[in-house]
């Protein structure tokens, strides 16, 4: 099923390489269709009955540095790998219909996506380190592209370079381990290396090497500076991409390699992975409520909330662990949605200043309807799917830490404040003097939020749906 997603969407690439670049409607058509046509295929992951399923691309070769190394091209698929892929799908559904036929390098740009999306989709189910080692880093050219060449500020090819500085970085470390393990084990497949012993200090430079990459990816303090100007000075399909699935990328590293790989690494130094998330949570909720940029804040709100399912990951308890896993969906919904309204907002009035706004309830009823729901969802409120997620986070954490469970209540108030009064400052009282001309939601951008809004109230009422989908295979991790 992978290799049929796969040539799906490399057909289309194809096939929008063929169409004119004046052709924009052309162009848009069928990059929609062909984002739909990828999601439902991903639905059928769904109903394939699967605990580890295993398959793997005939075609071995050899690398001239490591003759007794072969590599097997191989994938794996779980119940968290499906509804990762799901999700990145879903997303590249919504980030085409955010892109406009008037945008600038209209083809490019929509190569680009699928390009993205492709790499993810491997990313999520390769069988091998090394690839997805080259996966993870074949993302940084289209993601760097997007930023530095459709971003919306002046400083756009400076967040660029950081954000590609950054994670390259961070993926400098990851390399070396995968090349101790080259030499160490002769593979880099996950299944094999989880039945081999390392020596007790392999295992924990291995899981330094793994941890500093994945840090930056999250991001955890102090490398979390690049995502918060990344998102400022990207388009909002940017914006949705590196919220709703790059960040991601880091959480599933740490749940797929060093929690599954390295068990007693994991172990020894969960205080430093404890401290670092509970630093990272606190200092970034405090930094949202000096800001005034409605990006840089949901930014700074997805630093704490991406740190909250960090410590999680490695209490090794069984409901903590599927609250991080439920987390990730929840924020990838939620913070996606708060970025597809702020770049509505920005569209209409070209500001992204908290204080250039109020009483949009006023003149944007069904904006403020959407808006509240996604800002209440931020804030973990009864009923939505972050709600559920937060509560298992904390209550695992509490079983195994209660320490740090309590410290992690400073970050789940803040996000509370600084959710509820961006809420209200936008929504609430008489409207802005600053809003002269105003028109409510396109039927475009209905059907663009209606999507989240209904997911992200579907699985606060019913978590279920989830929780019974990874049931058995966050067992087997136990």
């Amino acid at each position: 099923m992978i290799l049929l997603l796969n040539s799906l969407i490399i057909v289309f690439i194809i096939l929008l390489l063929l169409i004119p670049a004046e052709k924009s409607l052309w162009l848009h058509n069928l990059s929609l269709i062909g984002a739909f046509i990828v999601f439902i295929a991903s639905l059928v992951l769904l109903y394939i009955p699967m605990s580890f399923s295993i398959f793997t691309v005939t075609g071995s070769f050899v690398l001239l540095s490591f003759p007794s190394f072969v590599i097997n091209y191989s994938y794996m698929l779980d119940n968290i790998s499906v509804i990762y892929i799901i999700l990145s799908t879903l997303l590249g559904v919504i980030v085409v219909l955010v892109t406009r036929t008037i945008e600038y390098r209209l083809k490019e740009k929509y190569i680009l996506l699928f390009v993205i999306l492709l790499l993810l989709i491997n990313c999520f189910s390769t069988l091998e380190i090394l690839f997805f080692y080259i996966f993870f880093e074949a993302l940084l050219i289209p993601v760097f592209a997007l930023i530095g060449i459709w971003g919306s500020q002046q400083e756009k090819i400076f967040a660029a370079n950081q954000f590609f500085l950054y994670t390259l970085f961070g993926s400098f470390f990851m390399l070396t381990g995968i090349v101790f393990i080259m030499i160490i084990t002769g593979t880099t497949n996950i299944l094999i290396l989880k039945s081999y012993i390392f020596e007790a200090h392999i295992e924990k430079i291995l899981f330094l090497f793994f941890m500093l990459s994945f840090l930056v990816k999250v991001p955890s303090v102090p490398l979390h500076l690049w995502l918060p100007k990344a998102h400022v000075e990207a388009p909002t399909t940017g914006s949705v991409l590196l919220a709703g699935i790059l960040l991601k990328l880091g959480s599933y590293g740490f749940l797929r390699f060093l929690v599954f790989l390295f068990p007693n690494a994991s172990f020894y130094f969960l205080p430093l992975i404890l401290s670092i998330a509970v630093i990272s949570i606190i200092l970034s909720s405090f930094t949202v409520l000096r800001q005034n940029d409605l990006k840089r804040i949901i930014a700074y709100s997805s630093v704490a909330h991406m740190n909250f399912l960090l410590g999680a990951l490695f209490v090794k308890d069984i409901i903590a662990t599927t609250g991080s896993l439920l987390l990730q969906i929840a924020h990838g919904l939620s913070s996606s949605a708060l970025f597809l309204a702020i770049g509505f907002l920005y569209e209409r009035y070209g500001s992204r200043n908290v204080f250039y706004y109020r009483g949009l309830v006023m003149v944007l009823p069904m904006f403020s309807f959407f808006f509240a729901v996604f800002s209440l969802s931020n804030l973990a409120f009864p009923g939505t799917i972050n709600f559920v997620a937060e509560m298992l986070i904390f209550f695992g954490i509490f079983n195994t830490t209660p320490s740090i469970a309590i410290l992690t209540l400073v970050g789940i108030f803040l996000s509370a404040v600084y959710s509820f009064v961006l809420m209200t400052r936008l929504i609430f009282g008489p409207a802005s003097l600053y809003i002269k001309a105003f028109y409510d939601l396109t039927r475009r951008e209905f059907y663009i939020l209606f999507p989240l809004a209904f997911l992200i109230i579907l699985c606060g009422l019913k978590p279920s749906l989830l929780l019974n989908y990874w049931n058995f295979t966050i067992s087997c991790w136990f």
